[in-house]
């Protein structure tokens, strides 16, 4: 034992016990794989959302301050107005629990005999310091150009290249919308926001903004309260109307993937926990002569503590990295998602680093239960 290093008696108490090793090394490769594989799964399920959730269009509709909500949805949209500049200032603002924005300026309007809704829009501000995506909803009209909805395009019978007269100005159809299915949508005739500005004589005013909230923290009991709060702290003459339905629908699924997530990790830690304390266990027990006749030679007990600890930790380094392997690999397969897996790069060094940390702990308690026993009674026999 004198003559030995430490890393010497670990490989001789591997093959000492090889089949105590492989079951061990077995354990802590099932679990660190099962943990990965959730992970990349759950993750790549909540992105599958989130692009599903986005191409169904903006979730949060904010308006000016004192409109009639039933008159807006009946078309009415009043003359309530707000600044344009409103848009940059919710895209500045960090506490802003929303990404996508657009400015709007809507007005029920008659064209060739057909009722149209008027939308003037910018293109998309996202939020600053973020790198999103425009969304498929948000449109980019050119100066002078109008895109035209499926169904205000049946009625009036015009094609892109035609002329049309809105308010009294020619605009060039540039764009036949694809059917919505919605109303307004289907009705409405998008154009620059400038031009429609100048043709009511509401320089730097509009009446709606378009937002989308990509991502809120799971751990927020009221979603909707907290979006609102966000945007009413930064633009307190404003009304916040989210599409319910949309938006908790999305932060439905994360909190769900999330509470999956924390069942699963308790489930594998508390398996893990049992079988790593009850194969050490047997481990130390088949052992015990032999480290009661090393204690009563004299050999120190942090010596004898640092073989078995020494050798939970060389197997459970080894399983751990084969596990993420192997857990990634079952994600790839699995995955009924049809978004890649993803694994962050802090999840691989957590469970890289806290897999042998917590399978030492576990080990200890059987270990130090056994260094407690006097060596006298371990040679005489006694349990």
């Amino acid at each position: 034992m004198q003559g030995m290093t430490i890393g010497r008696l670990i490989r001789r108490e591997m093959q000492g016990a090889k089949a105590n090793t492989v079951l061990c090394f077995t354990t802590v490769v099932i679990a660190t794989a099962l943990l990965v594989a959730m992970v990349g799964i759950s993750r790549a399920s909540v992105d599958a959302t989130r692009i599903s959730m986005k191409r169904m269009g903006f979730n949060l509709l904010i308006l000016p301050s004192g409109t009639d909500p039933a008159r807006f949805q009946a078309l009415d949209f009043q003359d309530k107005t707000m600044p344009e500049e409103y848009v940059t200032r919710l895209a500045t603002q960090g506490t802003i629990l929303a990404q996508h924005f657009v400015a709007k300026y809507q007005k029920t309007i008659q064209v060739d005999g057909c009722t149209m809704v008027l939308t003037g829009v910018l293109s998309e501000t996202i939020k600053h310091d973020t790198k999103k995506k425009p969304m498929d909803t948000a449109y980019e009209v050119p100066e002078g150009k109008v895109f035209v909805g499926s169904a205000a395009a049946k009625a009036t019978g015009v094609q892109v290249g035609d002329t049309l007269t809105v308010l009294g100005e020619p605009f060039e159809v540039a764009r036949i919308l694809d059917e919505v299915g919605i109303i307004p949508d289907d009705i409405r005739l998008y154009a620059y926001l400038h031009d429609v500005q100048r043709l009511v004589g509401a320089p730097g005013r509009i009446n709606a903004i378009d937002a989308l909230a990509c991502y809120c923290p799971v751990a927020v009991d009221d979603v909707l309260a907290a979006l609102k709060n966000s945007i009413n702290e930064v633009l307190p003459d404003t009304e916040v109307q989210p599409y319910k339905s949309i938006l908790l629908a999305r932060q439905s699924q994360r909190a769900m993937m999330y509470r999956l997530e924390l069942a699963v990790l308790a489930i594998v830690m508390a398996g893990s926990a049992a079988a790593i304390w009850g194969l050490t266990y047997q481990n130390v027990r088949n052992r015990r002569y032999e480290i009661g006749v090393l204690r009563a030679l004299g050999v120190p007990d942090r010596r004898i503590a640092m073989l078995f600890v020494g050798k939970t930790l060389a197997y459970s380094i080894a399983g751990a990295a084969l596990g993420c392997l192997c857990g990634y690999y079952a994600a790839v397969q699995f995955n009924v998602a049809e978004r890649p897996i993803s694994v962050p790069g802090n999840v691989w060094l957590a469970v890289l680093v806290a897999t042998p940390l917590m399978t030492a702990l576990f080990a200890l308690p059987p270990l130090v239960s056994r260094l407690a026993q006097d060596p006298l009674d371990v040679l005489g026999g006694a349990e």
